[in-house]
């Protein structure tokens, strides 16, 4: 019984998450990653950058970022993505996907402040940035699956 106490309570914040909004204005979504095995790596929430002016801003002049927390670039269309750091203090990992969640490309430790371009060097759908060292202690590697309704069918 308590396990299908905890699952609910799960599911409900799973719920809210998804109509929730930040003070940017940017709605806040549940996102799991998989392991190839499908195995749960990691559940995140996340703000969903998927208006031009949310992806022109990003995670730009933020100090802090929670363990459990991230943005989600949605390019609503698999396309070559260019990324950077200008005015992003924090140093982040950036996780390149396809349009299924599949993950391509992972840039570990970005720069802070860099203006040098991140680029995965293939079109991709979508971008994952978490704090720098997340893909490292996840254990997150090429293959690997975002699992979110943005991404395919249910990710």
């Amino acid at each position: 019984m308590r396990t299908v106490v905890i699952a609910f309570l799960f599911v409900i914040a799973a719920v809210n998450a998804a109509f929730a909004q930040t003070p940017s204005g940017m709605p806040l979504i549940a996102l799991t990653i998989q392991g190839k095995d499908g195995a749960t790596k990691a559940d995140l929430t996340v703000e969903l950058a998927e208006t031009p002016e949310h992806r022109a801003k990003g995670l730009m002049f933020r100090t802090e970022l929670a363990d459990n927390r991230g943005m989600l670039f949605d390019f609503k269309e698999t396309r070559s993505v260019s990324m950077w750091m200008k005015n992003t203090p924090l140093s982040l990992d950036m996780i390149f996907t396809d349009d299924k969640g599949a993950v391509l490309y992972i840039a570990r430790n970005t720069v802070p402040y860099s203006e040098e371009i991140i680029t995965p060097g293939m079109p991709v759908y979508a971008v994952l940035e978490v704090k720098a060292g997340s893909a490292r202690r996840l254990g997150l590697e090429p293959g690997d699956r975002l699992v979110t309704p943005v991404l395919g069918a249910g990710g």
